[in-house]
């Protein structure tokens, strides 16, 4: 079975298609390449990271957990307390959320800043820039008000005398004595105490201090502070500092949580002190009424000489007794309520109010401990943020809210005692009717002691209290407990060392890809096959590899050399690309892409089959052909159209390079060379040529600048289109298409010159002309980049 029209492309597919991991090879071959770049580059890096992490200072994570009680979980801020369980409220915002916000407070940075002086640092002083140290021998003391440093300021430490030390800045030079005060513009009343004596102080001169202000170094703190909840199923709150010196930021931690301790014990006896407060003013009153009526009652039996009561009136004030005790507890709890009201209805200063003074209501207890949280919560929030902020005007409506509902439970409480004070005082009022009929003096004494039994009801009441009251408040404990004490971690937080030495060493063997990556990226030129199969559609005759010989003539008969083999191997290339013709046109883009170059070679490499090659330079406009084989101007082609009687052998000569290659000169560069080129004259030069020669090579313009190439297309069987790797420009292959798209020159087939040979592959160019190491080896500068 046979098949028409076989389709080579299909069955055999190799020849155009490029092999799937081309670009990877061209990129491991130009990283091998430039080894010796990316060994430098990569120890510079280390280098580098080993500078860095010798002279960086570490920094360090200085870790501590705390565990607060939250509202929620059963752990309520007087939970255990005489004041009341304040967990079941309604709305109860969780409190661990509450604390993180207490603890993120510029005001308890501010107390720790000034608690542990941490506006005043010191440092060793280096070559390179100033350590951080947290031991000296000495120690600076700021005696006036510590807000009365105004900006930064740094001194270091000299010597001066056995008693004595200099203080120097770029501004400043000052002598002062150990433990003398002294004072310095912007900061204040300092003074310097040594901790050894002076002798040792032999280092005194090496070390340093900074002053910032309160503000300054409250904000640098706040920044290095994070305060967290990692687990919102347990009650806990991490707290990280970054610091430069781990005991130091150890200590920071430390006096920060005690300070938000101190805080959260005093929002914890606001409400108990003013409690206290409330009963001792309500003592007072009752103490001085209660003494009275006992006043009166003993003023009453000497005026009347009481001494025995009867049996009826025993009775009947045992009974009376009874009611009156109703009366009383009712009278007190009326009077507490009008004293709870008188305190909810100043609205102008909310404050916490006493909650367990009033009436052992389960309902109004929680109402009362509700309000008493809010208005806590309410100057927590106060503590980062203004009144106009909406969580504290949210939490000002709930206030208002909670003490319309208080004051409308007291009012509903207070009308509940009335009927029931109404209904004991008619019973009261029965009995009074009955002791009526007892003698006048009895019932006088019955009403004095009656009087008396409220007053004293009301006074141990509010003694019991009282009692409860300040029992509670010493035991008080804060909600939160430090469960992880301030650590600093063994090993600092920046710089790491291992990812540093990692980070150099990438970046280091990231500028020779960088410069690799950026020589690719700006390149206009062709430099790759794939340059040339992107832009071109003409097919590759051959390539000529780059050579350091400065003679234009490399081909001999003896030759080995790569060039050499490269010019055979296009030879044998010219046979089927000729298809039996003999005239071949060389052009390019531009000058100095190596046509006349070229056109040279391959005429010796013809020569030596024993054929007779023309060498015709035809750049009528800027001959070099003559000038590179070093041969005297004479007449040539331009004479030759001109002077009708001048034969050919006239204007032929030998090059010089070979018995087989002769050469025509350009001549004198007339001034129409393209109305020369195309006379009749040169046509009928051109036909006597083809004759006489089995090959005739023409060395014609650039045709990306003139016409004269086209016009000589029509003498040529083939034209070969030179591209010069790292010369001509990408957009430049575009011009041989075109002149073949738009049949102005045809065929075409180009040839590569001056390709860098690198591994396999010459410039990235696999055609097969890899022949390891001949004569002609490139030999390039190590320190240069190979492409």
């Amino acid at each position: 079975m046979t098949r028409k029209n076989m389709d080579w492309e299909d069955d055999l597919p190799f020849e155009n298609t490029k092999a799937n991991n081309r670009d990877f090879i061209q990129f491991v071959d130009r990283i091998i390449s430039n080894w010796y770049w990316f060994a430098l580059c990569g120890l510079l890096g280390i280098v580098l990271a080993f500078l860095y992490l010798r002279y960086s200072v570490p920094v360090y994570n200085v870790h501590a957990k705390l565990l607060v009680s939250d509202d929620k979980k059963g752990g309520g801020m007087l939970s255990s307390s005489a004041l009341g369980d304040l967990s079941g409220l309604m709305g109860a915002k969780n409190s661990v959320d509450n604390e993180v916000e207490v603890l993120l407070t510029g005001d308890l940075m501010r107390e720790m800043v000034l608690s542990d002086s941490s506006y005043i640092s010191y440092y060793e002083v280096g070559q390179i820039h100033n350590v951080p140290v947290l031991k000296t021998p000495f120690r600076v003391s700021i005696l006036s008000d510590p807000d009365s440093i105004l900006m930064p300021y740094n001194f270091k430490i000299n010597k001066s005398n056995s008693s004595g030390v200099e203080l120097s800045n770029s501004d400043t030079t000052l002598n002062t004595a150990f433990g003398a005060p002294f004072s310095i513009p912007g900061i204040g009343l300092l003074r310097i105490d040594a901790i050894s004596s002076v002798a040792n102080l032999k280092d005194v001169k090496s070390y340093g201090f900074s002053i910032l202000p309160i503000d300054a170094i409250s904000s640098s703190l706040m920044e290095a502070l994070s305060v967290s909840v990692t687990n919102k199923n347990v009650s806990t709150i991490d707290l990280t500092l970054i610091s430069k010196l781990p005991l130091r930021g150890e200590r920071q931690l430390k006096m920060l949580i005690e300070k938000y301790v101190e805080r959260n014990l005093h929002d914890k006896n606001v409400i108990a002190d003013s409690t206290l407060s409330f009963i001792n003013a309500r003592l007072t009153t009752i103490t001085q009424e209660l003494s009275g009526v006992e006043d009166r009652i003993s003023g009453y039996k000497q005026s009347t000489q009481l001494s025995d009561i009867s049996e009826q009136s025993r009775i009947l004030l045992e009974n009376s007794a009874t009611y009156t005790k109703s009366i009383a507890e009712v009278e007190v709890q009326l009077s507490s309520l009008d004293a709870m009201s008188s305190y909810l209805k100043d609205v102008k200063n909310p404050r916490v109010v006493p909650s367990s003074v009033v009436t052992q209501d389960v309902a109004f207890n929680a109402l009362v401990g509700r309000y008493n949280e809010l208005i806590l919560e309410r100057e927590k929030l106060l503590l980062a943020n203004t009144e106009g902020n909406p969580l504290v005007q949210n939490v000002t409506g709930q206030i208002a809210s909670v003490r319309e509902d208080m004051i409308s439970n007291v009012a509903s409480t207070r009308r509940s005692l009335q009927l029931a004070r109404d209904k004991q005082m008619q019973m009261s009022n029965q009995l009074t009717s009955q002791i009526q009929r007892v003698p006048t003096i009895e019932r006088g004494y019955i009403d004095l002691a009656r009087l008396q039994q409220i007053k004293q009801a009301q006074y141990i009441f509010l003694q019991e209290k009282w009692e409860e009251t300040a029992i509670s408040r010493t035991a008080n404990v804060s909600n939160s407990k430090v469960i992880d004490s301030p650590k600093a971690e063994s090993d600092p937080f920046s710089p790491k060392r291992k990812m540093s030495y990692a980070l150099g060493l990438l970046l280091g063997l990231a500028i020779p890809l960088g410069v690799i990556y950026g020589k690719d990226l700006l390149n206009v030129r062709v430099r790759t096959i794939e340059d040339v199969d992107h832009h071109n559609k003409l097919p590759v005759l051959g390539m000529i590899a780059h050579s350091e010989d400065t003679e234009q003539v490399v081909i001999t008969n003896t030759s080995r050399s790569q060039i050499a083999e490269q010019f055979r191997a296009i030879r044998t290339n010219l046979e089927f690309a000729l298809n039996t013709g003999n005239t071949i046109l060389f052009t390019s883009s531009m000058s100095g892409e190596g046509k006349s170059y070229v056109a040279l070679n391959l005429a010796v490499s013809l020569a030596l089959l024993d054929k007779k090659v023309l060498i015709m330079e035809l750049d009528l406009r800027k001959p070099s052909i003559t000038s590179k084989l070093k041969l005297k101007n004479g007449v040539g082609f331009s004479h030759y159209i001109i002077r009708k009687e001048m034969q050919v052998e006239d204007i032929i000569i030998n090059s010089g390079v070979h018995d087989q290659v002769d050469l025509i000169q350009a001549g004198a560069i007339p001034p129409n060379p393209a109305e020369l080129l195309i006379s009749e004259r040169a046509t009928s030069l051109m036909k006597d040529l083809k004759e006489r020669y089995d090959y005739i090579l023409m060395d014609a313009p650039p045709v990306g600048m003139v016409t004269d190439a086209q016009l000589l297309s029509r003498y040529a069987d083939l034209c070969l289109y030179l591209v010069r790797q790292g010369y001509t420009y990408k957009e430049q292959l575009m011009i041989p298409n075109e002149l073949v798209a738009n049949k102005k020159i045809q065929p075409i087939q180009l040839i590569i010159n001056d390709v860098k040979a690198r591994g396999g592959y010459y410039g990235g160019y696999g055609y097969g002309y890899g022949y390891g190491n001949y004569e002609e080896a490139e030999k390039k500068p190590w320190w240069k980049f190979r492409r």
